[in-house]
């Protein structure tokens, strides 16, 4: 038995943006293609963060060796980056 695409429609959940869309006269796909920008705009801005503090890990952990020398040999064997000399 085929449904007909009237109770299709009826039990699929459609974001009220996109009716918005369509009640503006607009193309819905249009709303697709945003939601995708702003995705790849947020996501840029995250790998940018995660980049940073990568970068910052990185400083602290050169800054904290000149300073406490032992405590982060023991440190970096603890975590397995570097054994102790």
């Amino acid at each position: 038995m085929r449904k007909s695409s009237l109770s299709i429609i009826s039990f699929k959940k459609i974001p009220r943006l996109v009716i918005r869309y369509i009640d503006q006269g607009r193309n819905p796909q249009l709303y697709t293609k945003e939601c995708l920008e702003r995705a790849l705009a947020k996501n840029e801005q995250v790998k940018g963060k995660i980049d940073t503090m990568k970068k910052f890990k990185s400083l602290l952990i050169q800054e904290l060796t000149k300073v406490f020398p032992e405590d982060m040999a023991k440190y970096k064997a603890i975590r397995g980056e570097d054994p102790p000399p």
